[in-house]
């Protein structure tokens, strides 16, 4: 009987189908047959398969039509279509069509299209072809399966295809034909969070009559989150939809819509029973083991059963949600901050070592194990993305309090200035800074690379293991000693505005800025002209150049600052002085507003009052506790500004090898030398032009490593995801994490990287996706900072809190959800801001 009514393999039954029939039932065919062989609850139905289709191009000569509109220069699918939908189904055709309904039995049934390019893991090609519901009569049949045919050619399904690469010419369509399900309640199911990616969370859309309302769009359905437990499926979700419109069947044959019973509002019951919804996530789990992959599942419950009208693969699902405690999200918030661009090959070599060894020193006292280029997934040299390992304890760790000790009584942190490794450090970079790359020989470049790399851990690393235990030590005691004094608020005051080469540089910039305000002829260059322009204008004048010469010799001290420190290939601002330019240009239309007395010795005096410290010797013992307490700020970011001395030093002599290989012709600019690694460097030994082999494979590992960082240019690096953070409650525009106490109101003004520091105007709100030393000039002039990354231990907050700014970190999409110049109020003290 089977072989009589589907002869020719023009129709097949769905039970005869498996996923392996793509190329002739179709995605969707093809998946149902394979629920069907698998035991789910699939109406019953058969599949007027694509060698139907070619009987009917076949037959109308719609080839020609096809090959016609493909050829033209802006192809387009009118003129095909138009051929469709004026041709008839050859006989043999309708014959089989109808024999395979009759064998159906009785009632109505579904025609759904099923391409051959869809349901595809990677293009769902959801809604692009045409669905005819509750079809009653043989001509109705065969005039939705011919519409169906023409539905492939549709503008819409012609553009999707055109924009996935999918070849116009040899896509075909199967046309799905089921008995019809008198659905009470339909929707759709997601195995997995489509939002967030989360994999034990199914998401359920429902709402009564036929699922066509909520494929259209047509309605706001019930929706549901259910999350796997232990034991069971808990519903950690629901909100009631409006049911604006409810389509069922008409009883001459289609659809009609009607009014939903509560249009205006949430309807006051759900659409369908939570028994119902656990057996539905329960089931939807079966789809997805069955396919080996999360699923979208349309699904149909009528007469207290269910059934399963369509699956296919969830596209474009986010990662899975990352697992991590609470010190990892903290790190990785800080990393967030630290990190904004992927480091490149060369980097992972040269320069994420040498910051490495200004910080592992540190962790050794403690006999941790740990290197930055462990934190990094890297495939090809590339990183992909932040791992989240952390520091781990080793057998030395027994040893740590010996170790400290031993520091705290022989590291004075109070003469780490004159400690001579400083000093020596300091010398070796002023030398390789004086090099001329362009007379080095390639090993003296390489030599150069290398003798770069060692000043971090000197200025640095070593400085930091010698001198931070002590001043550490006295800052704990000192958070205690006011505990005991009852003034625990005084801490935070006692300990900011400690003297530090980031602040002396801010101070520089400042003297520079009210020169510009006190020469017209300055102030008028500066006013006229954008940052980029202003060196060559300045040059043009007698007074600009008296100008440029000072700011030369600020750029000889404090031009090392990094924009970012994540890369060596970024500009420090000694080799992009236009950033520099256009903080002065912000500086001077904007002088400063009248700081009082620092903060901290307001602090002290008021400690000071306290009876106890009245007593000469208390009193001289608290004060030398507060000095070596107060000189953990400053050894943290001095240490911080020496170390980066070795990043333009880095960076020059990477682009003199880079600007070699391209007059070898193996780069086409020098900043790709950047995807290549320091072993690759020293494979080419300076044989300029390296072999033909040679060449050949390193040109192929810089275009594959360019192709893999473009592909990641909009994946962040530490997935934000990992930030601590919590959703906003409320009136609140965003949350985050508290950085620095206080309130404050202003303009919202987006700053994304250096080439935007000259937009910030006094009394605006500084939002970053992150910030860095090479930042904190900017933060003379805000009122507050709101940044995507870190925490309350991370830069800007630490900044923040020593100019008295409120500060809300690790807010994730603030640089996105906030519009540029809207008034928001930010509050430091409980991580919000609003919308004024």
């Amino acid at each position: 009987m089977v072989s009589s009514l589907h002869s020719d393999n023009l129709t097949l039954p769905l039970a005869q189908l498996s996923r392996l029939d793509l190329d002739r039932a179709g995605g969707k065919g093809a998946n149902l047959g394979e629920l069907i062989r698998a035991g789910f609850p699939v109406p019953p139905g058969f599949v007027v398969t694509t060698a139907a289709y070619d009987r009917f191009v076949a037959h109308n000569g719609l080839g020609q039509a096809i090959a016609q509109a493909l050829a033209q220069p802006e192809p387009g699918a009118a003129a095909i279509r138009a051929a469709f939908e004026a041709a008839a189904p050859p006989p043999e055709v309708e014959r089989a069509v109808l024999a395979a309904y009759e064998g159906l039995g009785p009632g109505p049934v579904a025609v759904r299209s099923s391409a051959t390019a869809e349901d595809l893991p990677e293009a769902a090609f959801a809604g692009q072809q045409d669905t005819y519901l509750n079809i009653l009569s043989h001509q109705a049949l065969l005039e939705a399966v011919r519409r169906c045919w023409a539905s492939l050619w549709t503008d819409r399904a012609f553009a999707y295809r055109r924009r996935q690469g999918v070849d116009q010419r040899g896509v075909k369509l199967a046309v799905v034909i089921q008995r019809m399900v008198a659905a009470e309640t339909a929707g759709v199911m997601f195995t997995a969070n489509p939002v967030t990616g989360e994999r034990d969370e199914v998401v359920i859309e429902a709402n009564p009559g036929l699922g066509e309302a909520i494929v259209a769009g047509r309605v706001t359905p019930d929706h549901f989150v259910l999350r796997r437990g232990r034991l069971a499926w808990r519903i950690v979700g629901r909100q009631l939809g409006r049911r604006e419109v409810i389509i069922r069947a008409r009883p001459g044959g289609g659809t009609e819509e009607v009014a939903g019973p509560a249009v205006s509002q949430a309807a006051p019951t759900p659409a369908i029973a939570d028994s119902a919804l656990r057996r539905l996530a329960e089931t939807g789990l079966a789809v997805q083991r069955h396919f080996g992959s999360p699923q979208d599942v349309e699904w149909a419950w009528a007469g207290g059963r269910l059934y399963i009208l369509q699956a296919r693969p969830i596209t474009a699902l986010p990662a899975p949600p990352p697992r991590a405690n609470f010190a990892q999200r903290m790190l990785a918030a800080n990393f967030g901050e630290m990190l904004p661009i992927r480091p490149y090959p060369l980097d992972l070599t040269t320069w994420v070592p040498a910051l490495s060894s200004a910080v592992e020193p540190v962790l050794q006292i403690l006999g941790f194990a740990w290197r930055l280029g462990q934190m990094f997934t890297i495939d090809d040299e590339v990183v992909l993305a932040y791992s989240g390992d952390l520091p781990r304890p080793t057998w030395r760790t027994l040893l740590a309090p010996l170790t400290l000790l031993g520091l705290v009584l022989r590291c004075d942190p109070r003469r780490w200035q004159s400690d001579p490794l400083l000093a020596e450090g300091l010398a070796r970079a002023r030398a390789l800074d004086a090099l001329q790359v362009s007379a080095l020989s390639w090993q003296d470049l390489l030599d150069t690379l290398s003798a770069a790399q060692q000043i971090p851990f000197l200025v640095a690393g070593e400085i930091r293991r010698r001198y931070f235990p002590r001043a550490a030590f006295a800052l704990v005691r000192m958070r205690l000693l006011l505990g005991l004094l009852g003034q625990p608020r005084q801490f935070g005051p006692l300990i900011s505005g400690a003297a530090n080469l980031t602040v002396e540089a801010n101070q520089a910039l400042e003297r520079l800025s009210g020169q510009i305000r006190a020469n017209p002829d300055l102030a008028g260059i500066f006013s006229c002209h954008a940052p980029g322009d202003l060196w060559p204008a300045l040059d043009a004048l007698p007074a600009g150049r008296a100008f440029l010469a000072e700011l030369r010799a600020f750029l000889d001290r404090y031009g090392h600052r990094e924009t970012v420190i994540s890369t060596a290939l970024e500009p420090t601002w000694k080799d992009a002085p236009e950033v520099v330019l256009g903080l002065l240009k912000s500086f001077a239309a904007h002088p400063p507003s009248p700081r009082g007395p620092p903060g901290w010795q307001a602090a002290r005096d008021a400690v000071l009052q306290h009876p106890l410290l009245r007593l000469a010797p208390l009193r001289s013992a608290f004060l030398g506790l507060l000095a070596e307490a107060r000189l953990v700020v400053q050894i943290r970011e001095d240490t911080h500004y020496y170390a980066t001395l070795a990043m333009p030093i880095i960076r020059r002599a990477a682009l003199e090898l880079g600007r070699r290989l391209v007059q070898a012709g193996l780069l086409d600019a020098p900043a790709d030398v950047f995807h290549l690694t320091r072993p690759e460097l020293e494979r080419i030994g300076g044989r300029l032009p390296p072999p033909a082999d040679l060449a050949a494979e390193l040109r192929a590992s810089v275009a594959r490593r360019q192709w893999t960082r473009a592909n990641l240019e909009k994946v962040p690096l530490v997935d934000p995801r990992l930030f601590p953070t919590s959703a906003p409650r409320g009136s609140e525009l965003l949350r985050g994490q508290p950085g620095s106490p206080g309130l404050a109101e202003g303009p919202a003004r987006i700053i994304r990287d250096g080439a935007d520091f000259d937009r910030l105007l006094a009394g605006d709100v500084l939002v970053a996706p992150y910030t860095n030393p090479a930042w904190t000039p900017l933060f003379q002039r805000a009122v507050a900072v709101v940044v995507d990354s870190g925490t309350v231990l991370s830069h800007a907050a630490i900044v923040a809190r020593e100019y008295g700014l409120p500060a809300v970190m690790s807010t994730i999409t603030g640089t996105r959800t906030l519009r540029d110049g809207e008034r928001i109020r930010v509050d430091g003290s409980q991580g919000v801001v609003y919308r004024v």
